[in-house]
């Protein structure tokens, strides 16, 4: 199972995942989120990881170029949306970008995205705010790649793993203070994933 260790905000956590073997790093660009950073330095900190790192830009573009933009001015190799409908995705993904789509635990909901991105993210109430909820309502056989996001720690990401998705993605949960990651709380969390 791969790891996303999300919300980095500095060079320091960006490697520090690398090392601990995390799969991908989130960058969030969203207005008014607490770890949001400037294009700029999601670029500056992306450019410091190695080429087996996947990098992954986190906000809710108005439309396809724009998405491909923030991609570009960003550094990174994925985006990730809270926004865009499936013809934008297939436009975007068209232009050779990778493309995860966030969408509830609602069936329809995945349903509607699934055909339409490379991979699905569930998550259950407001993005970002660390709540847990019941991952096993998650319908992670809609689609061929199922990230389950929201709420993990290294106390319940097990009951994600239990579902086996493609990927489990973490935020806060491994963080000792708002937008600081915890090295011992990455490292416990990765290998309780993978193991």
């Amino acid at each position: 199972m791969k790891v996303k260790i999300c919300g980095i905000t500095s060079v320091y956590d960006a490697t520090l995942c690398e090392e601990m073997g995390a799969d991908a790093v989130g960058f969030v660009h969203y207005p008014g989120r607490r770890r949001s950073l400037a294009l700029d330095e999601i670029a500056r900190i992306a450019s410091s990881l190695g080429p087996m790192t996947t990098k992954v830009i986190v906000c809710a573009p108005g439309d396809a170029q724009e998405a491909i933009d923030l991609s570009e001015r960003g550094g990174v190799d994925v985006i990730q949306t809270y926004s865009l409908d499936p013809e934008a995705l297939d436009n975007v993904r068209g232009s050779g970008l990778k493309v995860i789509r966030a969408v509830s635990i609602e069936r329809a909901d995945a349903e509607a995205f699934a055909p339409h991105a490379d991979a699905l993210v569930f998550e259950q109430g407001i993005p970002g705010t660390g709540a847990s909820y019941d991952y096993s309502g998650v319908p992670v056989d809609c689609c061929d790649r199922a990230i389950i996001a929201g709420g993990l720690t290294v106390d319940n990401v097990g009951e994600a793993k239990a579902l086996k998705p493609y990927a489990v993605d973490v935020s806060s949960g491994v963080e000792s203070a708002n937008g600081r990651k915890d090295p011992e709380l990455v490292t416990e969390f990765i290998r309780r994933a993978k193991r």
